[in-house]
């Protein structure tokens, strides 16, 4: 099927994640592109850069499905190119990571190479809309290509992580929380993700979307299975069509949102043409999405400092559930509040310091035992269901403009 004019998005049926049957969609799904020869000439050296959060096994849906990486390195093998798997995860080193996610087989199968993306290095970033130099993995200096392979899942702080956001992972270690910290406002943590896309420059995004993850994502919700490869240069549409499958509005998505404020991608989904089965006969009508957030703030004429109030009365709070915490001191040192806001060794009442909590959730993204949990408080259950931000919004509108154009923290 052939819908719209416009930017090219590939789908591709994906019946199971068997190899082969991964190999044969994934070259179905490059056809329409111009195969991976298109984007890989011989001799170069091709990052791939999957979803590695951390140590979780593939069924688990957290990171990119072993057998998606694998029939890309072996494509990037047939182009001629040398494929290198690289990622900075969340929790744990690359190799272990590595180890637990089924990585370690498809290098030694398809003679890939290990890259941790952790040495640092500062770039220059061409059209910036936050800052003018980012400091991402020095290692993005030493190969040619870079092919982009996200995962569909849910996110609890920017509503989905898929193309866009996948680069994310390019920013070295613990700098990723430093971020969390400096950008609590949503929009300017897409405008962040689109600038580092500026600087990493991806070709080529392949979205494993055959498991999903649906609910509280990105590490705590639950799988479910979707069934599509998801292919395309253009990664605002990509993320525009998987959000059309799971039945999101991509408006609900900060970095789609943000793609669209700077016409970074298209992300209207009459503009695309998107080549492959019907899409619809792959949607998931009644796909979870993550815990309601603070988007119905962004709506509201006010200052920052009241935003910041009402967003700690509105938003999603972490709370540590006693029976599956393991202590690992995770949450602690990934939290970039400093000192930290969670301390899993206190007494219940103490573990979550919720005036210094700036809701970022890395903690709830980070667990490997998910035993954090996001609790929305009742106003902000209520809320969005009544439409509030509208009425307020024009209640207020005599204070509009005062929250101006504001700079991002420094």
């Amino acid at each position: 099927m052939k819908s719209g004019p416009g930017t090219l998005v590939s789908v591709t049926r994906l019946a199971s994640y068997e190899p082969a049957e991964v190999l044969h969609a994934l070259r179905v799904c490059l056809a329409p592109l111009g195969g991976m020869e298109a984007f890989v000439r011989p001799g170069q050296r091709v990052l791939l850069k999957p979803n590695l959060l951390g140590p979780f096994p593939p069924d688990r849906a957290v990171t990119t499905h072993p057998s998606v990486l694998r029939a890309t390195a072996i494509l990037v093998r047939e182009a001629g190119g040398l494929p290198f798997i690289g990622d900075s995860p969340a929790v744990g080193r690359l190799a272990r990571v590595a180890q637990v996610t089924g990585v370690v087989p498809v290098v030694r199968e398809t003679g890939a190479s290990l890259l941790e993306l952790e040495e640092p290095a500062e770039f220059e970033v061409p059209g910036h809309h936050v800052f003018p130099r980012l400091v991402l993995a020095r290692c993005l200096r030493s190969v040619d290509v870079v092919i982009s392979l996200p995962k569909l899942k849910t996110h609890a702080q920017m509503t989905l992580t898929a193309a866009l956001k996948n680069q994310f992972g390019c920013v070295p270690g613990l700098r990723k929380s430093e971020w969390h910290f400096r950008l609590q406002e949503r929009p300017w943590l897409a405008a962040l993700l689109l600038d580092i896309h500026r600087v990493v420059r991806p070709s080529l995004a392949i979205m494993d979307a055959g498991t999903a993850m649906e609910g509280a994502g990105p590490s705590a919700g639950r799988p479910r299975w979707v069934g599509a490869l998801i292919a395309g240069t253009d990664f605002a549409a990509v993320d525009t069509v998987a959000c059309h499958l799971i039945g999101l509005d991509p408006m609900q998505v900060p970095t789609c949102v943000a793609a669209r404020q700077q016409a970074f991608g298209q992300t209207e989904l009459n503009c695309l043409q998107i080549v492959g089965p019907d899409w619809r006969s792959l949607g998931v009508a009644d796909f979870e999405p993550p815990p309601r957030s603070n988007e119905v703030l962004q709506m509201l004429p006010l200052p920052g400092p009241v935003l910041q109030r009402l967003r700690r009365q509105l938003s999603p709070r972490p709370e540590i559930r006693p029976e599956l915490c393991v202590r690992c001191g995770v949450c602690e040192e990934r939290c970039p509040v400093v000192p930290s806001a969670i301390r899993p060794h206190a007494p219940r009442s103490r573990q979550i310091d919720d005036r210094r909590c700036i809701r970022c959730y890395c903690c709830h993204e980070f667990c490997p035992a998910h035993a954090i949990e996001l609790r929305v408080p009742w106003p902000g259950r209520w809320l969005p269901l009544r439409g509030a931000a509208e009425v307020i919004s024009r209640c207020l509108g005599w204070v509009a403009g005062l929250r101006g154009s504001r700079s991002p923290p420094r």
